[in-house]
């Protein structure tokens, strides 16, 4: 978010677990309109090719943000 205040766009990411917090945290910061891309909770405690295939599940969502970001 601070790279945001600063008027580099960004886009946030959490997992779908965090998506409630993160709203609420972007509203609380002054920023209710952050980008957040979500992505499948959880990536801890998983083997890599699992959190490989959550990024790519995840991937249209961030190019779809990232045609959205000035």
């Amino acid at each position: 978010m601070e790279l945001e205040k600063l008027g580099t766009p960004t886009i946030t990411l959490a997992t779908d677990s965090f998506v409630r917090l993160a709203a609420l945290q972007s509203k609380a910061m002054g920023m209710p309109e952050l980008a957040v891309a979500v992505i499948e909770h959880p990536l801890g405690g998983i083997e890599p090719e699992d959190v490989r295939a959550k990024a790519r599940a995840v991937l249209p969502a961030l190019l779809e943000l990232l045609g959205t970001r000035s």
